[in-house]
């Protein structure tokens, strides 16, 4: 069950334990002569202290330490790469799901001292380069898959990119902008189990947050009439619909509407610390390392519950090989565990998790 209402009482129950503690602990920093003149109170003190800690592990459950946080990326690295080079030795396809969100994935944890394979940067030249080749019908590659070429654009650095590269994949997003300012969804997204209206709109919003991470023009349409698009679309009934408004809020440096969708995004917390892909769907890693992400880049603090208690429930519900259960996104296969699906949470929960970890080697 989700915490709705519930989450916003102890979401205030815990503000409050903050707020008792730091008074607590104001008064006996900066009045130590006063408690010195009254051992009693002292006592008092410290056992009122300790009630609040107790209340508050009791609200919040134990926050997961950095050591063992790493040590589940860690364990998932092996599974990533062997799903994706897979996916680019035997299919030759840069699918979003698959490699774009490998490459993302990765190139965080290379970032963040963990131990990826030296072929990393072959796979990254390997993407750019497939995005940017011709078919054998003719077409760009990287046309018939936006939303991948907005993850390589998102997640890899500049110096994973290089300029040219990087203006070249750009250049690949305002082709066949419709004239209500959205894209048609790439592949085989259109069949995903949430309306395609909506599926639309997720995949406007990926592309426009590639070309405002990337500088758009000023004076350049594509953007304000891909907002207007965006903001015409009803409330989605997917967290990827969150976190993405979310998101393009952040970038929008729009205030109020960062502050609406975070609220929102921590009121659909479920009960047992996740998120569903889907609103109404249970807890799974692709929900919650979407929620993570977008919650992170909102500036909201790591030892707050909300990361305290989805990063517990990544780490309970990792499975032995590194992998992360997550049911399909497609109508067909919404009941069952799919491959395809399980790597994207699994990428999705690895990057959640590597939000606000501590710079350290391994």
């Amino acid at each position: 069950m989700r915490g709705s209402g519930s989450t916003l009482n102890r979401n205030s129950q815990e503000d409050h334990s903050f707020d008792v503690m730091k008074t607590i602990t104001s008064q006996s920093v900066h009045s130590p002569s006063k408690f010195h003149r009254s051992p009693s109170r002292l006592a008092l003190v410290f056992v009122t202290s300790i009630a609040c800690l107790t209340f508050f592990a009791s609200v919040c459950g134990a926050l997961p330490s950095d050591a063992a946080i790493r040590k589940a990326v860690q364990k998932s690295i092996p599974y990533v790469e062997t799903k994706g080079v897979y996916w680019i030795e035997k299919k030759a396809c840069v699918s979003c799901h698959r490699v774009g969100n490998m490459v993302w994935a990765l190139s965080l944890a290379r970032r963040n001292h963990f131990q990826v394979s030296d072929k990393l940067d072959e796979w990254i030249q390997w993407a750019v380069e497939q995005s940017l080749s011709t078919n054998d019908k003719g077409k760009i590659v990287g046309h018939g898959n936006k939303e991948g070429v907005s993850q390589l654009l998102i997640g890899l650095s500049n110096t994973e990119i290089s300029p040219e590269n990087r203006k070249a994949l750009v250049s690949l997003l305002p082709e066949a902008q419709k004239q209500d300012g959205s894209w048609k969804p790439g592949g085989q997204l259109p069949s995903q189990k949430r309306p395609e209206s909506e599926t639309t709109t997720v995949s406007t919003m990926w592309l426009t947050l590639a070309l405002l991470s990337a500088g758009s023009p000023k004076g350049d349409p594509v953007v304000p009439l891909a907002t207007k698009a965006i903001e015409a679309s009803p409330r989605g009934t997917s967290i990827e619909w969150y976190a993405l408004r979310l998101l393009l809020a952040i970038q929008a440096e729009e205030v109020q509407s960062s502050e609406e969708f975070v609220d929102a995004l921590c009121n659909l917390q479920r009960d047992d610390g996740g998120w569903g892909w889907l609103v109404d769907d249970e807890s799974d890693a692709l929900g919650t390392g979407l929620a993570l992400y977008a919650l992170s880049k909102a500036g909201l603090k790591h030892s707050t519950p909300q990361f305290g208690r989805a990063k517990a429930f990544l780490i309970k519900t990792q499975r032995a090989d590194g992998s992360w259960p997550v049911n399909g996104t497609k109508k067909a296969k919404k009941d069952r565990l799919e491959e395809t699906a399980v790597c994207w949470g699994t990428t999705w929960a690895v990057i959640g998790l590597m939000t606000g970890l501590t710079e350290q080697g391994d």
